[in-house]
């Protein structure tokens, strides 16, 4: 991988020594005309970004001729994006910004894929900058987004999440990281989405189909994970960031350090987490009929912790740009003591210390080494990303309780070693400012091998390669049209595996060797009379291959309370999704409405049946209870977002956001498992400023969650009441020197301790409450070096 991006160095450097241009302008206010100084202009083929001069005036010199992508904003101002074709005759630009008082209309989409504004694109979009990541962190990266309309979580205890988009997730999902597909057996209930929470910059969540840029697995919406931006200028800067929460006494640190020496750029970051037994509203819980304590209100051994680091290098140049990113996530959670086997009362007592990590336990590794590559050739532009991951993934449990000896692998119960292999490119093409054709192509390769005292998953390859031509046309500064075609190839080598003793012999899977291919394709249409209005709709066709877990696994997982079958005829997924947006926004309010509907035929989801698995398999326990098998039916989903935003006052911010999924499987008759129940948002927020003495500003808020009743579930699924929770947040930016501001946030969540039931926790299924009210203290310090 070194030698290919050295290679791939030394033959771009030569590149830069043709015809330079360059590519200059101003920047005014749209209703004044007064120029605008201070406003981040960003070319984003180059990665360079500069500040405008008091007259509101760019340039940047020692551009080649080609079409570039650049994102012009400003504090106070709806950002803008633009395409703009250089060349020897390169006029200079003017560029007019609207002022808005709403903060998410300050920030630009810089997608690999989309190179548009938020109003051409035809599927809904949210766009989260670090201010917002920040102001909402929680304990994971996931949980720190699930108040986006459309986003919840699959949590178990506080430190593992996985993303759902409107009722979706596991497989249909899709998780990109600097550009490369995250794969870490995301479809286990129980396994979180391995990504230090400290590390992104921006984050954007489309939701609907994704399956035509993407690939398998984006039937649900996708979210594109990007790193923070390193210094334009010759300079070292960075910060270390700390945060506290009572609940658990957790304590997390980040450190990142960045910069620039001439045209090489490079950052490096280091995170930990510490976190002991959280706290819950409940001294008992009920399971199968029986009163179970929890002693002192905390459920034992659910403490843990996280140690990530990241480094990337990286050379800019006039031909574009080339980085290498290493990165690894260690964390070592504890599982509740009754979350494997029947929980009794002798192994809820405590232990003496609530930061004891015992088993059962979960502890996962996930290593990254990712390239990411932005090159001129001719005029046009070619993206390419080469992504090695390796996920380890270790689940302990007591081997006794299983009625096994204690063999070589000691407490280890399964062991899942994935590794892949992803090489991505894009070819942009654009034949005049107003049209942008994309052709690319997605391959990756996967191999997986196992370990412990038990069985559950095969060992197995897997093969994808797609391709794929995207095109969008605007016309009269009002409308814009997107379509594209794609076709998949995809394998799956699955190898069979059996057990026997003196008295039993049990196939757990055959040999399994197939192919499955796919066409998909998009239209749509964006149109956008006046700097008001936006209405879009978009119509795809999207896709799905069975994973290995849904044809062949085999075994009781203890993780999800159950025995999971596959089911080797499964067939592909195929949907057909319709999304609408209607965007009404003035200067200082915003309203946003974004039903969708589909048909999925072929839907792949797990279902209880009537077998136990201690009269199916001779080798599991006899308490190892109910089998789950995976069948295919199929079903619609329907829903819609509200999300609403007005200023009062300047400083006044209120906002809602409202989400209902409903889904329906057409042959049992019944809802589909794991859909998560409607519910409203609210925040009220005030800032306001302070020049005299050291604190600059401060902000003070509050929210209100209502969840609904989860009533409409599937068979042997309970339901969830409904349920409210408030929290507060106030924050503070203190002035320490001229260009040193630290800020500092503090929020209080579940603020009246409420007891309630997450529909989408593992813990659920135990009858355990959420996690009760928390304090959280951060602070982020930064630092520059000229």
């Amino acid at each position: 991988m070194k030698g290919l991006f050295g290679l791939m160095v030394g033959m771009l450097i030569s590149l830069s020594a043709v015809a330079q241009s360059q590519l200059f302008g101003f920047v005014h206010d749209a209703e004044t005309n007064e120029p605008l100084p201070g406003a981040v202009v960003s070319i984003h083929e180059l990665n360079r970004s500069q500040l405008t001069d008091l007259e509101g005036k760019f340039r940047f010199e020692n551009i080649r001729p080609a079409t570039y992508h650049m994102h012009i904003s400003s504090l106070g101002y709806k950002a803008q994006t633009l395409i703009k074709i250089t060349g020897p005759d390169t006029k200079k630009l003017e560029v007019r910004l609207e002022p808005t008082i709403l903060e998410l209309s300050e920030i630009v989409v810089e997608s690999n894929h989309y190179k548009v504004g938020p109003k051409e694109q035809t599927l809904p979009m949210e766009i989260l900058d670090a201010e917002y990541l920040a102001k909402n962190r929680k304990g994971t990266f996931v949980n720190s987004i699930e108040n986006i309309p459309g986003v919840s979580a699959i949590n178990t205890g506080v430190g593992i999440s996985k993303p759902v988009i409107r009722g979706m997730s596991f497989n249909r999902v899709i998780v990109n990281d600097k550009g490369i597909k995250q794969e870490g057996q995301q479809w286990g209930t129980d396994h979180g989405l391995e990504m230090d929470m400290f590390e992104p910059g921006r984050v954007e969540v489309i939701k609907g189909p994704g399956s035509l840029m993407y690939g398998s697995d984006g039937l649900g919406g996708i979210i594109n994970v990007f790193p923070p931006s390193v210094p334009q200028n010759q300079m070292i800067e960075g910060n270390v960031q700390g945060i506290y929460k009572s609940n658990n006494n957790l304590i997390g640190t980040s450190t990142v350090v960045q910069g620039k020496v001439k045209d090489w750029v490079y950052r490096g970051r280091f995170s930990t987490q510490d976190f002991e037994d959280y706290e819950v509203p409940a001294s008992d819980f009920t399971y199968n009929g029986y009163l179970l304590p929890i002693y002192n209100d905390r459920l034992k051994n659910t403490a843990g912790n996280e140690r990530n680091f990241s480094l990337m290098t990286g050379i800019k140049k006039n031909w574009g740009y080339s980085t290498i990113t290493v990165s690894n996530f260690h964390q070592k959670a504890g599982l509740f003591v009754g979350a494997v086997g029947i929980p009794r009362s002798f192994q809820l007592t405590h232990d003496g210390s609530y930061g004891n990590i015992d088993i059962p336990r979960q502890e996962t590794k996930h290593l990254k080494i990712i390239s990411n590559s932005n090159i001129l050739v001719g005029q046009r532009w070619v993206e390419v990303d080469l992504g090695y991951q390796r996920n380890k993934r270790e689940e302990h449990s007591d081997p006794t309780a299983h009625g096994r000896q204690i063999g070589p692998d000691g407490s280890l119960e399964h062991g899942l070693d994935l590794q892949t292999l992803t090489a991505n490119a894009r070819y942009f093409w654009h034949s005049s400012e107003d049209h942008m054709r994309v052709i690319g192509f997605q391959s990756q390769y996967q191999w997986h091998n196992w370990d412990g005292f038990a069985f559950l998953l095969p060992e197995f390859s897997s093969a994808n390669l797609g391709l794929f031509v995207y095109e969008e046309y605007s016309w009269a500064n009002k409308f814009t049209a997107t379509g594209g075609l794609r076709f998949d190839l995809a394998n799956r080598d699955i190898s069979a595996y059996s057990e026997s003793d003196e008295e039993n012999f049990f196939q757990y899977n055959g040999n399994i060797d197939r192919n499955y291919y796919n066409f998909s394709g998009a239209l749509g249409l964006s149109y956008y009379p006046n700097e008001n209005l936006n209405a879009k709709i978009n119509l795809g066709t999207s896709y799905r291959v069975p994973t290995a877990n849904e044809l062949s696994i085999n075994g009781l997982h203890h993780g999800t309370f159950r025995y999971e079958l596959g089911n080797s005829t499964l067939t592909t997924e195929r949907g057909l999704q319709m999304d609408f947006v209607f965007n009404y926004q003035r200067k200082d309010f915003s309203f946003v409405i974004t039903p969708f509907a589909s048909y999925f035929k072929n839907f792949i989801y797990l279902s209880s049946t009537s077998e136990f698995s201690s009269g199916f398999n001779p080798f599991v326990p006899a308490e190892s209870g109910q089998i789950y098998q995976y069948l295919q039916h199929d079903a619609i989903f329907s829903g819609t977002e509200i999300a609403i935003e007005y200023h009062p006052l300047e400083k006044l911010h209120w906002r809602a956001a409202y989400e209902y999924v409903y889904n329906y499987n057409l042959d049992t008759k019944l809802p589909l498992p794991f859909t998560p129940p409607g519910s409203l948002y609210t925040e009220l927020e005030y800032g306001f400023d302070i020049e005299k003495g050291w604190i600059e500003g401060v902000h003070l808020g509050a929210n209100v969650k209502r969840v609904f009743d989860q009533n409409r579930v599937d068979r042997n699924e309970r339901t969830t009441p409904g349920y409210w929770l408030l929290g507060v947040n106030t924050g503070f930016d203190f002035s320490i020197g001229s260009n040193t501001t630290i800020q500092a946030t503090f929020s209080a969540q579940n603020l009246l301790n409420s007891n309630y039931f997450n529909h989408l926790s593992r813990y659920r299924l135990l009858n355990l409450p959420e996690q009760g009210r928390n304090f959280v203290i951060s602070l982020r310090i930064p630092f520059a070096i000229q």
